[in-house]
């Protein structure tokens, strides 16, 4: 082995090394950054939704009164709010075209594909131990 090589290795292993040392306690870190960061934005996370709870790639679920839509589209899992914003109606859900619409104002959203006349606001949304958790503002959420 070259000198060179050598010294490569000796840096990767290293590295390596010092990576492994180090991670817990800067995953611990940020986690703790996360913490204060919704702290001071007023975000409480409320657990909603077990993992194995889904039953379908598109399902209105409701919380505490809150019509949320929850869209399970490959690995990728979105919370969306289920109210329309326009005229405040709940929307309809059609799983075969994966689409919302609200009857009242007849404007439409596509999950599939995030189009449409429907402005939906999509809810900020985590996972942590196979429970998924929506982040809901102060004064948005009662306990």
């Amino acid at each position: 082995m070259k000198r060179l090589d050598f010294f490569k290795e000796m840096g990767d292993g290293f590295f390596q090394t010092v990576k492994s040392v180090y991670e817990p306690f800067i995953q611990d870190d940020l986690e703790k950054i996360e913490g204060a960061a919704d702290r001071a934005l007023g975000i409480t996370w409320v657990p909603v939704l077990k993992e194995t709870e889904m039953t379908s790639s598109l399902e209105m679920k409701f919380f505490q009164g809150k019509a949320m839509i929850f869209v399970f589209h490959e690995t990728n899992m979105q919370a969306w709010n289920g109210i329309c914003p326009v005229c405040s109606h709940i929307i309809t859900l059609s799983t075969l075209y994966s689409s919302g619409k609200c009857l009242n104002c007849q404007k439409e959203f596509n999950f599939k594909s995030n189009t449409g006349d429907l402005p939906l606001l999509p809810l900020p949304l985590k996972k942590k131990d196979q429970i998924y958790h929506i982040g809901f503002l102060k004064g948005d959420f009662h306990a």
